[in-house]
């Protein structure tokens, strides 16, 4: 088996399967509602009061890719909800976290050129960006899982 899953057999198992477009989408959305958490304050000052600092969202968009995987591997095999009613291989459960802080991490590079390089408005733009490359990922998702045999 390689890095990528190229047949059911080995998805859950390898670091990268047609999954891991979902665990990147996961990122992205954890990472943008966080982001809606903290700007949902009002100017104080003209200034925007953040509640959570940058880093901080990083971290728990971490945590939930981690909890996550304590869930999707537990409870829904427990339930029988998962994937062939298996659980993932330890290899692919720290990929998928990775995969999940990989879409948080666009998301704040993506924040960064837009507020600091580009200078748009935040919130429409960012959120229009954001749901398109959520939307892009799950048609990446829809592709994978079609193409894997």
């Amino acid at each position: 088996m390689g890095m990528v899953a190229e047949t059911k057999d080995e998805t859950g198992r390898a670091p990268w399967d047609y999954f891991s477009w979902g665990h990147i989408a996961m990122g992205i959305v954890s990472f943008l509602l966080l982001v809606l958490i903290n700007i949902i304050p009002t100017y104080v000052d003209q200034a925007l009061v953040y509640i959570i600092p940058y880093w901080w969202m990083l971290i728990l968009t971490i945590g939930v890719g981690i909890g996550w995987e304590i869930i999707e591997n537990t409870i829904f095999v427990e339930t029988g909800l998962k994937f062939e009613n298996r659980r993932d291989s330890l290899v692919n459960a720290i990929w998928d976290i990775i995969f999940v802080t990989i879409g948080a991490l666009y998301i704040w590079i993506l924040k960064g050129i837009m507020v600091n390089v580009i200078s748009v408005n935040l919130i429409l733009a960012f959120y229009t960006v954001g749901i398109v490359s959520f939307i892009v990922v799950i048609i990446a998702f829809l592709i994978g899982r079609a193409m894997t045999k």
